[in-house]
């Protein structure tokens, strides 16, 4: 399927994790019609929204805050590649907690435009 930008889902689907929760809000905001794209959209500003406020504050934990830093990061980065991965793929594979809240959010902003 097509977005409203012209090109593929899948495409815009990767895009929106791209550049965390920044790439997640701009395209929540360009795509009002596709729900897979506004669904990774929303996803992607769930988890990495919350990710990078734990890495800005990680350094300060005492006696583990490089390792926690590191732990994070490299988390984080898995977590990147696999998302965009499977919005390329089509799927709308769910992160436990956030992908649920995301669902929620999409599928109420769709009730309320009609």
């Amino acid at each position: 399927a097509e977005t409203s930008l012209g090109i593929s889902q899948n495409i815009v689907g990767l895009l929106t994790y791209m550049l965390g929760w920044a790439t997640g809000i701009a395209f929540l905001f360009i795509e009002k019609e596709n729900s897979f794209v506004r669904f990774h959209a929303m996803q992607s500003i769930a988890v990495f929204v919350p990710l990078t406020i734990a890495s800005i504050l990680a350094p300060f934990v005492p006696f583990v805050g490089g390792f926690l830093t590191t732990v994070l990061g490299i988390a984080e980065v898995c977590l990147w590649l696999f998302l965009m991965f499977q919005a390329f793929i089509g799927a709308h594979y769910k992160i436990p907690v956030a992908g649920d809240w995301a669902e929620s959010q999409i599928k109420d902003t769709v009730l309320k435009s009609f």
